[in-house]
């Protein structure tokens, strides 16, 4: 009975003692596991809501380059060297921009986030926040920019027919 008692108080001791590493490590300002798979779910949605905010755009960077190429084969006469390369830039810039979003999301889907550890899965979502939000701003800018070169030289052409 002695002997079964010793280590019931042994195992009350280990327990005890579990409990107050885990209490020091969270007044130490260490996470406990829980609180970094958490994080880790945090910074994973971070990088997840900059590519659902911009994945949508994917279509209209299509639409754009085509809208540009329409415009240049139906101008083509017309359209001097400097304004073709203009055009020639923006629809690589919209095409860059949608390669960009497909490399990626293949780079994400190919990365066992699960194998990593917690610094390692921190310092991975921080790069990959940074590289989408990178191909966000390319994504924005060349769809933007190819909007205004339509809008003003759409805009140019009508002028001259209405002034016929």
């Amino acid at each position: 009975m002695k002997a079964t008692n010793g280590l019931l108080w042994m195992a009350v001791l280990a327990l005890f003692g579990v409990t107050l590493t885990m209490g020091a490590c969270a007044e130490n300002g260490e996470k406990t596991e829980e609180e970094k798979q958490d994080h880790l779910l945090d910074r994973e949605d971070d990088v997840m809501v900059i590519h659902d905010e911009v994945m949508p755009l994917n279509n209209d960077l299509r639409i754009k380059a085509n809208d540009l190429m329409a415009y240049f084969e139906e101008n083509v006469e017309d359209i001097d060297e400097e304004t073709q390369h203009e055009i020639r830039t923006l629809i690589e810039r919209l095409e860059n921009a949608r390669e960009g979003m497909m490399t990626w999301m293949s780079d994400w889907a190919d990365t066992d986030r699960d194998a990593m550890d917690y610094e390692e899965a921190l310092e991975y979502y921080d790069r990959e926040e940074e590289r989408i939000s990178e191909v966000a701003d390319a994504m924005r800018e060349s769809l933007k920019d190819a909007e205004e070169f339509l809008k003003k030289h759409q805009d140019n052409g009508d002028d001259d027919e209405n002034e016929s």
